[in-house]
């Protein structure tokens, strides 16, 4: 499918007051675009590169696979791109140090690369103690963010982790405010830590069963995720407890064992309107976890001062370049 003929191939990337273009090159991409097209606008927070070095990134609620796959290391400076594996997007300004991963590739920033290369180093500086933000907006389309769907008409266990997902994706939750202010020996930051990594290792292995290249039949998938999102629960709650994301998880577990006999064709596109007693395919209750745990993870990933921690090691290494507190 096509990008639809009215969809402008111009995005403003919209940043501290400044705004920026990015042209979108989308012809090879139809269901990434699609996708876009209709989450935009959108407000997005922005991280930094931990490994790869040259770029920012923020998540969005896109689940779709690899299109036209390029090589992220072949992409030239100023790269507008989709990471599947990780629903990221990113912008690049210089060639990456690190990294494999096969993007899809949307456009280019037209925008000036000094700015986004200034831009990038203060942000990353001011990772964890800052929430850098961003407006994405078709250019000729300042209305606001495309409305979510109607919710799941009854009180199910999907009912519950589609609403976790989607307050999850409208603001940071209550709970991991509140999470931060906690006191005692290495903590927040021992609990940060391990429930960052917790949510983006469960997304992770989420994303490769509703990916499905292995084959495997709904059954297997359904008790794989179930057993992946056990062990999950005990750290999230059991270490760091999370109670009301427990919560969501806990409604996803359910979902899966409703859904283990469901036909994975026989509700295809229809899983907001599943009516009440009716399984969601398993699939569709992997997308809504998968994308759940993706945004957890990408909220508590804001709150990490990687810049600090990085300098600290540096230092204690003895390592020549680290700055120094004297």
């Amino acid at each position: 499918m096509a990008a639809p003929a009215s969809a402008p191939d111009t995005l403003l990337f919209r940043c501290e007051g400044t705004e920026h273009p990015i042209m979108l090159e989308t012809a090879h991409a139809p269901r990434t675009r699609a996708a876009l097209d209709a989450w935009l606008p959108a407000e997005v927070t922005i991280h930094c590169a931990k490994i790869a070095g040259c770029h920012i990134y923020w998540p969005c609620p896109i689940l779709e696979t690899l299109e036209a796959g390029a090589d992220i290391h072949t992409l030239p400076r100023g790269a507008f791109l989709y990471y599947p594996d990780r629903q990221y997007m990113e912008l690049t300004y210089d060639a990456l140090q690190a990294e494999t991963a096969a993007v899809t590739v949307l456009g280019r920033f037209a925008g000036d690369l000094g700015w986004l290369r200034a831009f990038a180093e203060r942000q990353r500086r001011a990772h964890g103690a800052r929430v850098f933000t961003a407006r994405l907006v078709p250019a000729g389309a300042d209305g606001a963010p495309a409305p979510a769907s109607g919710p799941v008409p009854s009180d199910t266990p999907l009912a519950r982790l589609r609403a976790g997902r989607r307050a999850a994706w409208a603001a940071e939750p209550d709970e991991l405010r509140a999470f931060l202010k906690r006191d005692g020996l290495n903590i927040p930051f021992g609990p940060l830590m391990t429930a960052e990594g917790e949510f983006r290792r469960t997304q992770e292995i989420l994303w490769r069963l509703w990916r499905n290249e292995a084959g495997h039949d709904d059954r297997v998938r359904a008790t794989l995720a179930r057993e992946l999102l056990s062990l999950t629960l005990d750290r999230v709650v059991g270490y760091c407890h999370l109670t009301e994301a427990g919560t969501i998880l806990e409604a996803g577990v359910s979902a899966l064992a409703a859904s283990e006999g469901a036909s994975e064709g026989a509700s295809e596109g229809a899983s907001e309107g599943a009516s009440d007693g009716m399984a969601a395919p398993v699939s569709e209750v992997l997308a809504d976890l998968t994308l759940y745990c993706g945004r957890m993870a990408s909220w508590l990933d804001l709150r990490i001062p990687w810049w600090e921690a990085n300098e600290i090691t540096r230092r204690l290494r003895g390592e020549p370049g680290a700055e120094s507190d004297d």
